[in-house]
């Protein structure tokens, strides 16, 4: 270990000690602080699911697995579909699909801060769940900072994620469990 990984790692024993239900981990040089819940980890559960079941291997489909974006702060999606021939160390390239369940309400970091970064690096599939709203918005056609195509999905509805190999995952959200 490096020095700097060695300090990090002191801070996240030391915020640890103090807090209770958050997810704290080290990216790059920053620490990532994540409020955690039931809520959040069944969903991240039930998306694996369901691409497992439409075919996806589930040495593909990962939670909060790292991925590099040169030049910006690497990410790690609670849920990401590869490519088949990836490999680790994986970067933005190997993603098919990221998928993220918001963690609290009104997250600039989840609507806002990734949306710009997985479109400007050309993530194909971006798909959002929120259990505090009862809603995913899915983003396709990555462009610049932004993406082309949003729709948006309650609970209750199928998403319908169309991955860019040409594979197909359903995703169920009629048990999606809500926040408040």
């Amino acid at each position: 270990m490096t020095a700097q990984s060695d300090s990090l790692q002191e801070a996240i024993e030391r915020i640890a000690a103090v807090l209770d239900g958050f997810k704290i981990e080290a990216v790059g040089d920053r620490i990532i602080m994540t409020p955690q819940s039931s809520v959040q980890s069944l969903t991240i559960f039930d998306v694996r699911d369901a691409a497992v079941a439409a075919g996806i291997r589930k040495d593909r489909v990962f939670s909060d697995v790292e991925f590099a974006f040169p030049g910006e702060p690497n990410r790690c999606p609670d849920l990401s579909i590869v490519e088949d021939e990836a490999t680790e160390k994986f970067t933005y390239e190997d993603l098919l699909a990221a998928i993220e369940v918001v963690s609290s309400k009104n997250d600039k970091n989840d609507y806002a801060i990734k949306v710009r970064q997985y479109a400007r690096f050309g993530v194909p599939v971006y798909l959002i769940i929120d259990p505090f709203l009862g809603e995913c918005t899915l983003l396709t056609l990555p462009r610049d900072d932004a993406y082309a195509r949003r729709e948006l999905f309650k609970y209750g509805d199928t998403v319908p994620l169309r991955l860019p190999d040409g594979r197909a995952v359903d995703i169920p959200t009629g048990t999606f469990k809500r926040r408040t």
